[in-house]
């Protein structure tokens, strides 16, 4: 008899305490768009549109992509762009690294289904007009349709007096 079985009620009791007692991550904002069968195509953006109504707070944002095994590199390269209601306010290419070196996925979930979130910078953004502001993403992979990409989506968290609300 294995002399660990005596372990595994306190280890769910642990557990469960501290999913009870982590904290409060209510999104500002979060939604994800489906993507189609046939793969995240190079001409298409995922846009999702977010009202900023305080400036006085900062803001974190994460990238959320759920893809399956038939996603076929180790990374994703992403054109990004936040838009206002007059211009152009940011725009740049980004990296992100899906698996490690030796081709595990970074992504959590068990099975062919991970979700990776990464984000959007290290720095909490700040906008200075109230507003609906559009953040855009398209793949920039260097192919038509980009396969095995299930979901994309932007989870948006506001923080307010220097604490983070996650």
């Amino acid at each position: 008899m294995c002399r660990y079985t005596s372990l595994a009620p306190l280890l769910l009791i642990i557990a469960a305490a501290f999913n009870l007692s982590s904290c409060d991550e209510r999104p500002y904002f979060e939604e994800y768009l489906k993507v189609d069968q046939s793969g995240w195509i190079a001409d298409s953006s995922a846009r999702f549109q977010v009202e900023i109504e305080d400036t006085s707070s900062a803001y974190a944002l994460v990238f959320n992509l759920r893809a399956n095994d038939n996603y076929p590199y180790s990374n994703l390269y992403l054109f990004r762009k936040i838009l206002s209601e007059e211009s152009t306010e940011y725009a740049d290419t980004a990296q992100l690294f899906l698996a490690d070196a030796y081709g595990r996925w970074l992504g959590d979930g068990i099975g062919e289904l991970k979700t990776f979130q990464r984000a959007y910078r290290r720095e909490p953004l700040s906008f200075r007009k109230k507003g609906v502001y559009t953040f855009e993403f398209s793949q920039a992979m260097r192919t038509k349709a980009l396969t095995g990409v299930e979901e994309v989506g932007l989870t948006v968290y506001k923080i307010e007096d220097g604490k983070d609300n996650k």
